[in-house]
């Protein structure tokens, strides 16, 4: 798996990579849609059929998924500026009714006299239900589980315009549902093609750059994503990027985007200059001796100029990515993504109403900060449905970096390339006191805004129980649904004391992998079955790679504790019900029963009895949101 993942830089290289287009990277760290994923779902398939798809993936930009239709870039504005022009011209206060161009299909379908609309038969139905995981049937009508059971119940709601589906026992799951994600569409540059599986070192990155320099116009973007070997090397700063690109822009970015490194044109681009103060969160770093930026910034002091950087996207460009992100999301039966988008939540909205996606989509405010505090206000105004299937609440705030950049709070302090690059030697840094994270949960309570914090080391999770224990007044955050993102530094004995505080955890399994082995990163245990175990809620995201059953390979093997792998069945439910919960929708979402939304997606393969490493080869054969058939591939 990691072998294909190594190969597609050269793959990709079948047209130039100094040819400028579109920056985001589909497998990259923080953005949507994935070549990587497509590619391994197609390893079964004949070569020149493999190549097909290889070729049509190099060259587009934009899918319509029902007709399956590639759109070639030259096509796009003939495509989208119909609907752009639309949206412009409507009332702020209004969103633009546009039609589905996913199914073409009738929303207000209604199933009449009690009769289904859909009846799906003869599979193996995991409902999600802790009771009664397992059924053969489901009817499904105006867009909800009707009835879910055996194939003699169902029948008797098969009417004369009832849509039978013989699943001919393939398996079938809730629509999936990725409760942690950063896509963000970029503007048109030159992504260096770095292989981060293979960690790269200075060498390679200086060589690429001189290349892309030599052979694109001044003033053109020079972008790359850094793996670890390259965040934690101390001789990448603006004045080595100066000497190499002086008369181009250059922004590096973290795998993580918790330290990203630019070089001077760059930095005007992006309003920054040597007078600059930190924001509150965030470090510039400064060159020995001077208050001269080194180009190296970290946490918040990365965000307000990458929204910046993301602001630049044309509407144009952003539907064309947010519709080959849909296209992505319908083949791996995800139905539902939960979105903290670098660019400005109006634009990012905005985006979303133009490109009118057959999937959900739930944008989380991720503020920046300034030097004076925290900007609480960013996005607050915009209507919390402001389209068909869009969603716009929740907050989100980061209270420390990853492992993988030394930012991670801890205890026992790093060794290794990580150290080099930690904020405060050794030990990672808070970005916020605790009097902070306090005032948080109160702006939550007082906004009715769910609350979502990123807190990975240890020091950071105790901040976070101890203001948790001794908040007053005496709150349910449970029932609030509030959410801390990844967890995974957390102790056997602050794990004991979180069922307590009511809050849930949303976990990537595939950052397990870091955690594995030899990694110097032994602290991070990544609990998982320990916290449903303890009655802690817990929901899955991607914050990575697209592919939901590449996180599932994690989630069942755990790479770094074995003790703390999930079964298929739990992992499965914590990627669709306990997602659901982690947006506020457990009550009718994520399961397969009576009076649920009727979104799911039939799998090319058995999931629950498959060898663990062919799970990400596994894809969706048919996918339903609301009970429609959004995507349906060639071979079902």
């Amino acid at each position: 798996m990691l072998g294909t993942y190594a190969t597609l830089p050269a793959i990709q290289q079948a047209q130039p990579w100094t040819r400028v287009g579109r920056l985001t990277q589909s497998f990259h760290w923080t953005c949507g849609a994935s070549f990587w994923q497509r590619l391994l779902a197609g390893q079964d398939q004949p070569a020149a059929e493999q190549e097909a798809l290889q070729a049509a993936i190099r060259t587009t930009l934009l899918q319509e998924v029902e007709a399956a239709t590639w759109v070639d870039a030259a096509n796009i504005t003939e495509t989208i500026a119909p609907r752009v022009a639309a949206q412009a011209s409507a009332p702020a206060s209004q969103s633009v009714q546009l039609s589905n161009p996913a199914t073409g299909q009738d929303s207000d379908r209604k199933g009449q006299a009690g009769w289904a609309d859909t009846v799906l038969m003869h599979g193996r139905i995991f409902t999600g239900d802790v009771d009664r995981p397992w059924c053969g049937a489901l009817a499904i009508a105006d867009g909800r589980i009707l009835l879910a059971g055996d194939w003699q119940q169902v029948q008797e709601r098969v009417g004369p315009e009832t849509e039978v589906i013989d699943l001919q026992g393939r398996v079938v799951i809730p629509g999936l549902n990725d409760a942690h994600m950063h896509h963000t569409p970029d503007p048109m540059g030159i992504r260096l093609p770095l292989d981060l599986e293979a960690d790269p070192f200075l060498d390679e990155l200086l060589a690429l750059l001189k290349t892309a320099v030599a052979e694109s116009p001044e003033g053109t973007w020079i972008y790359a994503t850094l793996g670890a070997n390259l965040i934690n090397e101390p001789r990448l700063d603006r004045i080595l990027l100066d000497q190499l690109a002086p008369a181009h822009p250059v922004l590096l970015l973290g795998m993580t985007n918790h330290t990203n490194i630019l070089n001077s044109v760059a930095m005007a681009r992006l309003g920054l200059d040597d007078a600059v103060l930190d924001p509150v969160g965030g470090v510039y770093e400064r060159l020995p001796g001077s208050r001269r930026l080194s180009g190296r910034i970290h946490e918040y002091a990365s965000w307000s100029p990458q929204r910046c950087f993301a602001s630049m996207a044309t509407v144009e460009e952003g539907v064309a990515s947010l519709q080959a992100l849909a296209a992505d999301c319908l083949r791996w039966g995800i139905t539902s993504i939960q979105n903290m988008t670098w660019t400005p939540a109006e634009r990012y909205i905005t985006m979303l109403q133009v490109a009118a996606l057959p999937i959900r989509v739930r944008v989380i405010r991720f503020p920046p900060s300034g030097h004076a505090g925290r900007l609480i206000s960013d996005g607050y105004g915009l209507p919390r449905h402001p389209g068909e299937r869009i969603e716009f609440h929740g907050t989100k705030w980061i209270l420390d970096g990853t492992p993988i950049e030394g930012g991670a709070a801890v205890t026992h302090a790093y060794s290794g390339a990580a150290a080099a690059n930690a904020m405060t030697p050794l030990h990672g840094i808070e970005n916020f006191s605790r009097q902070e994270i306090k005032h948080m949960l109160q702006e939550s309570l007082q906004a009715g805004e769910q609350l979502l914090l990123h807190a990975i080391g240890d020091r950071t999770l105790e901040s976070v129980l101890c203001v948790l224990e001794e908040f007053e007044p005496q709150v349910d955050w449970r029932a609030r649904a509030l959410r801390i993102e990844h967890a995974d530094g957390l102790t056997p004995a602050q794990l004991a004391r979180l069922p307590d505080t009511g809050a849930m955890v949303v976990q990537n399994p595939t950052h397990f992998w870091f955690y594995a082995g030899d990694s110097g990163f032994s602290s991070f245990s990544g609990a998982f079955r320990s916290l449903a175990q303890a009655g802690v809620s817990v929901a899955i995201g991607s914050d990575g790679p697209l592919n939901p059953f590449l996180s599932l390979f994690a989630a069942i093997d755990h790479p770094a504790r074995p003790g703390e792998a999930m079964t298929m069945e739990q992992a499965v439910r914590a990627y669709t019900y306990g997602s659901a919960v982690a947006e506020g929708h457990g009550a009718d979402k994520g399961r397969l029963l009576p009076g649920c939304v009727a979104d799911l997606a039939v799998l090319s393969q058995d999931i629950f009895s498959v060898a663990p490493e062919m799970l990400p080869q596994t894809c969706s054969v048919l996918t339903m949101v609301d009970g429609q058939t959004v995507y349906r591939s060639a071979a079902f």
